[in-house]
């Protein structure tokens, strides 16, 4: 049974729309990858359906609400990283992964941080300025943040980008696990031939004419 519905979503940049309008619905266990062109809209959407930019037409059901009316239920079911990582480079990686997940409402100890960052091969860099890392390790850092949250929902724009092969196997592996506990995945991947072989259903954007 679908939990998550959307139904003719489209959206704008300025007056111009930048796609014609989606459709898909979404059980537990299930993925979804957005892909298309360059500039097609693939982050406008990923950041609408997050809830941090309005469609410019239809609506996004979420147990049966329309997600407009049931914002709150959204945001404490779903957790999105975007394309930029979100980290402060004036933090460590410690303070980084504790601070953003606290904001979270998400109570993490400094053990608990540690582990996290070692298994995503941070292991010391725990003290480390997040300016002074790699892009592939800013990366990571960001992504050390699924291994603590609960959220059913995973909204990513772009993550396998910077991470080398063995971030990338980690992270397809952390991806999978998600969605064998019955997690929703909403993604978008601009190498995407391994993830495309893994997600349940691809939605290609067609530009306006």
């Amino acid at each position: 049974m679908p939990i998550i519905k959307a139904s003719d979503i489209s959206c704008q940049r300025g007056n111009y729309s930048l796609f014609k309008p989606v459709n898909f619905a979404l059980s537990p266990g299930q993925s979804l990858l957005l892909s298309g062109k360059n500039g097609v809209g693939k982050t406008t959407l990923l950041e609408s359906i997050a809830g941090f930019r309005a469609f410019s037409s239809g609506y996004i059901f979420y147990k049966e609400n329309e997600l407009n009316t049931n914002k709150d239920k959204w945001f404490d079911d779903s957790f999105f990283i975007g394309h930029k990582t979100g980290n402060k480079k004036e933090l460590s990686c410690l303070e980084n992964l504790i601070s953003f997940l606290q904001i979270q409402g998400i109570e993490i100890t400094e053990p608990q941080a540690v582990e996290a960052l070692e298994k995503v091969g941070l292991a010391g860099f725990e003290y480390q300025m997040a300016g002074k890392l790699s892009a592939g390790q800013k990366k990571r850092l960001a992504l050390a943040r699924l291994i603590m949250v609960k959220h059913p929902i995973w909204i990513l724009d772009e993550p396998f980008v910077n991470l080398d092969v063995a971030g990338c196997q980690w992270l397809l592996s952390i991806l999978d696990k998600h969605t064998q506990k019955n997690g929703i995945l909403i993604i978008t991947a601009h190498d995407n031939k391994i993830i495309r072989e893994k997600v349940t259903r691809e939605l290609v954007l067609e530009a306006c004419d």
